[in-house]
């Protein structure tokens, strides 16, 4: 039988990028953690992490709102920004200000802070999928692929202990950023439309699209990288047939 065991730190591979702990390589990665930390660093004692968590849903709530709300009044969409940003605010604050404080509850705060996660991306999706400037089938196809990559993040982390938070130099940041930029757009300028013969499509339908194409590529890309690598520390097992005897029935 094969009896080799491989480990994930074995120094015959090198699997270090896939043993990182948090992998967030974004764009602005850097320029972020900077100023999240100078934030943190100077945030009144009785804020604590939960209360950012809480900011974090609250904001997407007022995003989604707002944009549905633009529906009426195109002027709601400078809240739905500021919804946006303090999604932002929450979302990036609440990590940080735990381990500068050196307060952190890693099962609790992951738990808490990713559920979160979730309903906020709901929460704007659907105002953007309700608001004038997406169809709402196309605005669920994006949330498909950017929620896929997601579930390989948690996958990832699970079998390897890396928690990929951003993909190609884009994350949960850049992604607000799009976002935001595209709520400032609509609410300068008249956007075109298209009539096609699947129906009418805005400009962003396109930009929402673009997205899900994207993840969709991304995970393919980085499903067969991953599994790849995790073929050399997970060989596959051949056990030896052991010694057959045929009877007779009735023997």
């Amino acid at each position: 039988m094969d009896q080799h065991i491989y480990s994930i730190a074995d120094p015959r591979y090198d699997l270090r990028e896939m043993d990182s702990g948090r992998a967030l390589n974004g764009i602005f990665a850097g320029g972020e953690r900077t100023l999240l930390r100078a934030i943190a660093a100077r945030t009144p004692k009785w804020v604590l992490p939960d209360h950012l968590t809480t900011l974090a849903f609250v904001g997407a709530g007022v995003c989604g709102l707002s944009l549905i709300a633009s529906n009426c009044a195109l002027g709601f969409l400078w809240l739905a920004v500021i919804g946006l940003a303090l999604n932002w605010l929450g979302d990036s604050l609440d990590g940080t200000l735990a381990r500068v404080r050196n307060i952190e509850r890693p099962r609790y705060g992951f738990y808490v802070d990713h559920v979160s996660d979730l309903g906020s991306q709901i929460l704007i999706v659907i105002g953007l999928g309700l608001s004038p400037f997406l169809r709402f089938d196309i605005t669920l196809l994006a949330l498909v692929g950017y929620l896929g990559l997601s579930v390989l993040s948690l996958v990832k982390l699970h079998v390897s202990r890396s928690f990929q938070l951003s993909y190609f130099g884009i994350g949960p940041t850049e992604i607000r950023i799009v976002i935001g930029s595209g709520i400032v757009i609509a609410a300068s300028m008249e956007l075109p439309k298209f009539e096609l013969a699947f129906g009418q499509f805005h400009l962003f339908d396109f930009a929402a699209i673009l997205l899900f194409v994207v993840a969709c590529a991304t995970g393919l890309f980085s499903f067969f990288q991953d599994a790849g690598k995790l073929a050399l520390v997970d060989p596959p097992r051949h056990i030896e047939p052991g010694e057959v005897i045929m009877r007779k029935v009735g023997d």
